[in-house]
């Protein structure tokens, strides 16, 4: 592995801070967390279990507080920050449907051990309390137009947030004015891939297993498709990470929607043995709560929009799919490989990329990948 490994920690204490930023325009408070290289006199603390960072996560905030134990993450609250003579790239780092803004700590501290700055904010409508409350309003059975307002509801919302989000991260932390990269997965991932025709200072995405219109939630709606068909304002470099038994969104989707983006740089890599769960935390226990999820979706909505009956059907055994820590070795490595090359313009992490496969491996990541016009 070439110096500065991708796919280990990288050579920057980490620190992490919440912060609420105010958007005027839409009348608005938006929760984020921040991911940051911390001064080097935090060496150690964020490795060390006896100074992470301690939260609840948002699924369990309305549980009896005594039976809820803590999760930590691999970062120190509110550490002083590192001031490199340049200042560092910003990411913005964007959850998905029913999720909240630290679903991915392991990807958010990883890059921000590489220097990078990240920001994570819950997206309005779509965290994990939001998407329950309207689940259950549904009961005993939604119609299926419910769903698909919902959905376009929450698509708009992340239209607004991306240019806010990089503006205010511009104004208030120490980033570079451009140069923006944005990854997520699921509703998140869609987002990754408007981001560039939503502001020109995205430079490369990452999107992981991004939502499009060939997915339960949408069949044949073409919901996402005005969105994605818009014409971009920058020519971002883009990776999508997918799974390749992703039973939500396939993998002939996420190919389709790589030939149909007008990036000149491009590629997908798509990691064996792996669902749609593959992309946060605690990916056992993720993909046990997206097969109850998903039952749950099926049983309110058996008439669509998409055949939810079906997917749920599809979701298999953790048993069977690739572990937890393999996949986040290969989504830290191939993103801040990416990034590295098309934000720092690092001529070694472009080199990677040339052998994504070959990089992959010798991580012990076994990975297929594809690439359009490079």
């Amino acid at each position: 592995m070439r110096a500065n490994d991708p796919f280990t920690r990288g050579p920057h204490p980490v620190g992490v801070r919440t912060e609420i930023w105010q958007d005027p325009a839409r009348d608005i408070d938006i929760t984020v967390e921040v991911w940051y290289p911390a001064d080097d006199s935090h060496r150690g603390q964020d490795l060390d279990p006896a100074t992470w960072d301690l939260f609840v996560p948002d699924w369990a905030a309305a549980l009896d507080p005594d039976e809820v134990e803590p999760v930590a993450q691999q970062a120190v609250r509110n550490a002083e920050w590192h001031r490199p003579p340049e200042p560092p790239p910003l990411v913005l780092l964007i959850h998905g449907w029913a999720g909240f803004r630290r679903e991915s700590t392991f990807l958010g501290t990883h890059l921000a051990s590489h220097g990078y700055v990240v920001v994570s904010p819950d997206v309005h409508g779509s965290t994990w309390n939001e998407v329950d409350a309207f689940l259950t309003a549904q009961e005993p059975e939604g119609p299926p137009a419910a769903m698909l307002e919902h959905a376009r509801g929450i698509a708009i919302t992340r239209e607004k947030d991306i240019p806010f989000l990089v503006s205010t991260a511009i104004e208030r932390l120490p980033v570079r004015p451009d140069g923006v990269g944005v990854t997520g997965a699921s509703f998140g991932g869609f987002s990754s891939v408007i981001a560039p025709n939503l502001d020109a200072r995205v430079a490369a995405i990452a999107p992981m297993c991004p939502a499009n219109d060939d997915a339960a939630i949408n069949e044949g709606s073409q919901l996402f498709q005005e969105w994605i068909d818009r014409p971009w304002k920058s020519d971002a470099a883009v990776l999508i990470c997918a799974g390749d038994r992703d039973s939500l969104l396939p993998l002939y989707g996420q190919l389709a929607l790589l030939r149909s983006l007008p990036a000149s740089r491009k590629g997908l890599v798509a990691l064996g043995r792996a669902d749609h769960n593959h992309f946060v935390d605690d990916i056992d226990v993720g993909h046990e709560w997206m097969a109850e999820f998903v039952a749950r979706v099926a049983r309110l909505f058996p008439n669509g929009p998409g055949d939810w009956p079906r997917v749920a059907r599809s979701i298999g055994p953790i048993s069977r799919l690739v572990p937890g820590e393999t996949a986040k070795t290969a989504w830290r490595g191939a993103i801040t490989t990416h990034f590295d090359a098309h934000l720092r313009g690092s001529a070694s992490a472009a080199a990677a990329l040339t052998d994504l496969n070959g990089t992959l491996a010798r991580a012990g990541v076994e990975a297929t990948s594809v690439w359009e016009n490079r």
